[in-house]
């Protein structure tokens, strides 16, 4: 035994050498621990769980560290069907003794890898907690059909058994009650509701049985089988027609009889059948909604998050194909290819990128950004004065996705101009108002304020006639021009 205080080895001493501790006490917790884990054995051996179960739990009450008892209680659940508490004592005992614990790990292992163990595990408690609400709400004959599927997926869960043995002993099948009630004996042989049950259904079938008997021994006696020959006399013709007519008598009593038979017998018992078929189809329907429910909205979830992954890294390449595309970038910058550089990097996932790769790639961005600003300016200047607008609002509008404020503004200016030529008014609106809030008292937020009020009260602008001063495009070079009428812009250097 180890030191309570210190944990070293005491051996037989109460009195620690490393410390100076007193250990008697707690040498007595032990041995009364070890007394209730030996009892509780013994009764699991001879498969009284309920009893096993109760002295366990006492010796993990006097020592909680006590490996063998934590893992033999876990065991005896699992026995009665109370999976979950096993799996609970298990995982606790694993905490305790993470190291040196084969035993534990062992049956962990069971339940996480066997065939579907976990989730036959969670199907068999939704269902028994389905029925659980069917008694509550006095629905008795769909609890005992779900009951039954319990015990068809976990055989061993003896207070299913107890269940549907009461709900038996409720309709008075005393008999099937007692069937159950044997096999939930055999699992656990003196659980106490278990022997309160049988000896309920033995008292009421023992009762039927002496009623039985007794009725049987008031009953006159019909006839007396004997050895003795007797004398029958002729009968006369009208006897005859009486045992002719007590015949026919008879056959009709007999017919009336049948029929009743048929009515109060035959009869309920098939709408009993029939009513057991509609309750274990409404049952399965059920079932079949809630599951049919579950895995549409589970499946909806997984199609958002694939379609948001999608959006994600559409027109991205995995993180072998980012490296290589970054790679490729880099050898055409420093080869001073920026078209090519440029082209590369559109196919580059930053995200799969280390910190190293996404410096790089902020590095190259930035020189293939400053490219791609200049070029497109310039084909798009190109098309709007080749009157090509649709062109020219493709260009300007990736030059202003890059940056609103390239040329001091002109690019926005060109890109509202551009679109008030092909008739767009309320994306040329929505830029010639940012030329207005960005560029204030300047000569091309006056022509933007004078398109505005004219797109605003329906009217349109000639772009192709208008001149600079008004809505045509206007291109500055880093000073303002605050000239009212300024010469026609010139194209930018190449």
């Amino acid at each position: 035994m180890n030191c309570f205080y210190c944990q070293n080895e005491i051996g037989a001493n109460d009195t620690c050498p490393y410390c100076g501790a007193d250990n008697s006490a707690y040498r007595k917790v032990i041995h009364a621990s070890n007394t209730f884990y030996n009892e509780g054995l013994e009764r699991a051996k001879i498969r009284d769980l309920t009893g096993a179960a109760e002295y366990l739990g006492q010796s993990l009450k006097y020592n909680k560290y006590n490996l063998d008892a934590r893992n033999l209680l876990g065991l005896v659940y699992f026995e009665m069907g109370e999976t979950v508490q096993a799996l609970s004592e298990w995982v606790i005992s694993k905490n305790y003794f993470p190291d040196e614990n084969p035993i534990a790990d062992h049956y962990l292992d069971e339940l996480q890898h066997g065939a579907n163990m976990l989730d036959k595990l969670n199907q068999t408690t939704k269902k028994y907690n389905q029925a659980i609400e069917y008694v509550q709400q006095k629905s008795y004959d769909l609890a005992k059909i779900q009951l039954k599927r319990v015990l068809s997926m976990q055989p061993n869960l003896v207070r299913a058994r107890q269940l549907l043995a009461l709900l038996l002993m409720m309709e008075g099948k005393y008999e099937d009650a007692k069937k159950e009630l044997a096999e939930a004996a055999k699992i656990d042989i003196k659980n106490p509701t278990t022997i309160a049950y049988q000896q309920e259904v033995r008292r009421v079938l023992k009762d039927k049985k002496s009623k039985k008997k007794k009725k049987r021994k008031d009953d006159p006696l019909d006839y007396v089988d004997g050895s003795e020959s007797g004398y029958m006399r002729r009968q006369t013709f009208i006897e005859a027609m009486d045992n002719t007519k007590s015949g026919i008598v008879n056959i009709l009593v007999g017919i009336i009889i049948g029929t009743l038979i048929c009515m109060f017998l035959v009869v309920p018992s098939v709408r009993q059948n029939a009513n057991s078929d509609a309750a274990n189809a409404l049952v399965d329907a059920n079932e079949k909604a809630t599951s049919t429910a579950t895995d549409v909205a589970v499946l909806q979830r997984e199609i958002d998050r694939l379609n948001a992954e999608l959006e994600n890294y559409t027109g991205k390449g995995d993180q072998k194909t980012s490296y290589e595309k970054l790679l490729e970038a880099q050898t055409a910058q420093l080869a001073g290819d920026l078209e090519t550089a440029a082209t590369a990097m559109e196919t580059v996932n930053r995200d799969l990128l280390d910190a190293n790769g996404q410096a790089k790639y902020d590095e190259i961005v930035a020189v293939t950004n400053v490219y791609l600003e200049d070029k497109h300016y310039e084909e798009g200047y190109k098309a709007f004065y080749a009157k090509e607008y649709p062109q020219a609002v493709e260009h300007f509008a990736k030059v202003v996705e890059l940056d609103e404020t390239y040329s001091n503004g002109d690019a926005i200016n060109y890109l509202a101009q551009s679109y008030a030529a092909v008739g767009d008014n309320e994306n040329a609106l929505t830029y010639y108002k940012k030329v207005v809030e960005a560029y204030p008292n300047t000569r091309k937020a006056r022509a933007a304020e004078k398109a505005i009020e004219t797109l605003e009260s329906g009217g349109t602008l000639d772009i192709e006639n208008s001149s600079t001063g008004g809505a045509a495009p206007t291109t500055q070079t880093g000073e303002e021009n605050t000239q009212e009428n300024p010469p026609e812009a010139e194209a930018p250097a190449e």
